[in-house]
């Protein structure tokens, strides 16, 4: 799954939901509640699940990582 980076595939495991369109309509709904740097991490995020199918983002596994730092 390397279209998709260790932040936003967290991002992506907090704000999951079954489709791909109410994914994103989760995350841009919480966007006034975050800070800006989560604001530009949730736009970035949000344009690439943009770019997936319905079927695609179906068939994509999202594990939340731990950082290993």
């Amino acid at each position: 799954m390397g279209q998709f980076n260790f932040e936003e595939t967290n991002l992506i495991c907090c704000y999951r939901r079954k489709t791909r369109a109410d994914t994103v309509a989760a995350m841009t709904a919480a966007l006034p509640y975050m800070e800006t740097e989560i604001q530009e991490l949730v736009g970035r995020t949000a344009e690439k699940l943009k770019k997936l199918t319905e079927d695609e983002f179906a068939g994509l596994v999202f594990l939340p990582a731990e950082d290993m730092e």
